[in-house]
C-alpha cells in the first residue's frame, strides 16, 4: 500500500529507484523500534523516583544521599551523551541501541538483586551510562533516515517524542503496583524486560537499515574523514537553542508539582499527593505527546521556521503567564508550557537532522544532549536559589526570560538560513537547497 505521508526526497545517500513496500515498511519498523527504545529508556530512568521510599525504608537512608544516587544516575546519563553519539557514527545506531538495551536490562537486573546500598548506586550508574547511548544513537538514525523514501523525518520524530512520553507516564504507575505487590527490587526486574525483547530485532536491523537507505556503510577511514569543521553555523544556533531549552525543562519540572500545588486551587484534589501526581503527570505527558504529534505534522509544511519562532514564543508567553497568575489561568498556561515545549523538542530535532552531516549525525545529538543535560542540570540548583530569595512565581518568569533568549537565537537561526527574505522553507516532499543547509 503506497504511503501517503510526504517524505524527503533522493539525496546524496538515498536510493534512487523507488523503494518497494518491503523496504518501506522495514524503514517503518526502524523507526518503531527506535521509538519503543525510546520509550524503554525513559522507562528504566524513573523506577528510582517511583520506588525512592521503599529504599529510603530498607536502607534507612537519607534524602541527601538518595538524592545523590539519582545525581550519579543522571550525571552519567548526561556526560556519556557525546561519546555515544560519535560511537553511534562509527559503529551504527542501531548496534548501539541494541547494547543499551541489553546493557541496561543487564544493569536493571543487577539493581534487582542488590544487597546493599553500595551495590545499588553502582547499577544506578551503570544504568545512566548505558541509557546515555539512547538519545544521540536513536536521532542519529533519523538522520540518516531525512533523504530516503516513505519515512518523513520530522513525523518519525515525533512518533519517537510520543512512545518517549508513554514511557514517562508508564513508569511511575507501573513501577509503584509491582513495588508496593513485590518490592522495589522486582520493578527492576520488570523494567528489564522490554531491553531483552528489543535488543535482538535491533541489533540485526543493522544490515537491513544500511540497504534500505540505499548506501553503503562508510570505511573505517571514511568514519575518520568526519571533522568538526563539518558543523555549520546553523547547527550552533541550534545547540545554543537546545541548551536553553535543556535549563528551561529542568528548571520548570523541578518547581511545577509544588507550584501547582500551591496556586492552581483545583476544586476538590485535598490530598497533595493526588494533586501533583495526577495532575502534573496529565499536563507533563499527555499534553507534551500530543505536542509531539502536533509537531511533526507541522513540520512537513512550508513554514518550519516560522513554527519554529511562533512555538518558542508561545513557550515563553506560557511561563511568564504562569508566573502572573493562579487557580484556572494557572492550569491553563501549564497546559501551554506542555504542549509548546515539547513539541519544540520535534521541531528542534527536526531541524538539526535537516542541518547535520551525514557522517556527524550521532556525534551532533551526542553534542546536542550532553548541552542540554550538563547544563540543565544546574536549573534546579539555580532556580531554587530564585525561588528561595524572591518566591516560587519568580522562577517561572526567570524562565521565561531564558526562553525569550532562545526567541532571539531562533530568529538568528531563520536569518542564517534565509528563512526571513528567501522563499519559504520546501516541504518535506523537497530538498533544501544547498546555500539554506550550510548556513550561507
Amino acid at each position: 500500500m503506497p504511503s501517503s505521508l510526504p517524505h524527503l526526497p533522493n539525496g546524496p545517500s538515498a536510493i534512487t529507484a523507488p523503494p518497494g513496500a518491503s523496504t518501506v515498511r522495514q524503514r517503518r519498523r526502524l523507526v518503531w523500534l527506535v521509538g519503543l527504545s525510546h520509550a524503554t529508556n525513559h522507562f528504566v530512568m524513573l523506577i528510582f523516583p517511583a520506588v525512592l521510599l521503599l529504599v529510603q525504608q530498607e536502607f534507612d537512608l537519607g534524602y541527601a544521599v538518595l538524592g545523590l544516587f539519582a545525581n550519579v544516575a543522571l550525571l552519567a546519563y548526561g556526560m556519556g551523551a557525546l561519546p555515544a553519539g560519535i560511537l553511534a557514527d562509527r559503529l551504527g545506531g542501531t548496534r548501539i541501541l541494541a547494547i543499551w538495551l541489553l546493557g541496561g536490562s543487564l544493569a536493571c537486573i543487577a539493581i534487582g538483586i542488590s544487597t546493599g546500598p553500595a551495590n545499588l548506586v553502582i547499577g544506578l550508574a551503570a544504568l545512566g551510562l548505558f541509557g546515555s547511548l539512547h538519545h544521540p544513537a536513536g536521532s542519529g538514525i533519523l538522520v540518516a533516515l531525512r533523504n530516503v523514501e516513505g519515512v518523513d523525518v520530522g513525523r518519525a520524530f515525533g512518533l519517537t517524542g510520543v512512545l518517549g512520553n508513554i514511557g514517562l507516564a508508564a513508569s511511575p504507575v507501573i513501577a509503584a503496583m509491582v513495588a508496593v505487590r513485590w518490592g522495589w527490587r522486582a520493578a527492576y526486574l520488570v523494567g528489564a524486560i522490554p531491553g531483552l525483547c528489543l535488543a535482538l530485532p535491533l541489533w540485526q536491523c543493522q544490515e537491513k537499515f544500511l540497504r534500505a537507505a540505499g548506501g553503503p556503510p562508510l570505511s573505517p577511514a571514511g568514519r575518520r574523514a568526519a571533522a568538526w569543521s563539518s558543523l555549520t553555523l546553523p547547527l550552533l544556533i541550534l545547540f545554543a537553542v537546545e541548551t536553553l531549552m535543556g535549563f528551561v525543562f529542568q528548571g520548570f519540572s523541578t518547581f511545577l508539582p509544588a507550584y501547582l500545588s500551591e496556586r492552581a486551587q483545583i476544586p476538590g484534589l485535598t490530598a497533595s499527593r493526588v494533586g501533583r501526581g495526577g495532575s502534573i503527570a496529565s499536563l507533563a505527558l499527555l499534553f507534551g505527546g500530543l505536542g509531539h504529534l502536533l509537531a511533526g505534522r507541522l513540520m512537513a509544511t512550508r513554514y518550519r521556521e516560522a513554527i519554529f519562532l511562533i512555538g518558542m514564543v508561545g513557550t515563553a508567553l506560557a511561563l511568564f503567564g504562569m508566573g502572573v497568575t493562579a487557580g484556572l489561568p494557572l492550569i491553563l498556561f501549564s497546559i501551554l508550557l506542555s504542549l509548546g515545549h515539547f513539541s519544540l523538542g520535534t521541531i528542534s530535532n527536526t531541524f538539526i537532522a535537516f542541518h547535520s552531516p551525514p557522517h556527524l549525525g550521532g556525534t551532533a545529538f551526542g553534542i546536542t544532549f550532553t548541552l542540554a543535560l550538563g547544563v540543565g542540570s544546574l536549573a534546579s540548583s539555580a532556580m531554587g536559589l530564585v525561588g528561595q530569595r524572591f518566591g516560587l512565581p519568580a522562577v517561572f518568569l526567570t524562565l521565561g526570560m531564558v526562553t525569550t533568549g532562545a526567541v532571539v537565537l531562533v530568529c538568528w537561526f531563520a536569518h542564517v538560513v534565509g528563512g526571513w527574505w528567501q522563499e519559504p522553507t520546501q516541504p518535506a516532499a523537497h530538498p533544501l537547497p544547498s546555500s539554506r543547509l550550510s548556513g550561507r
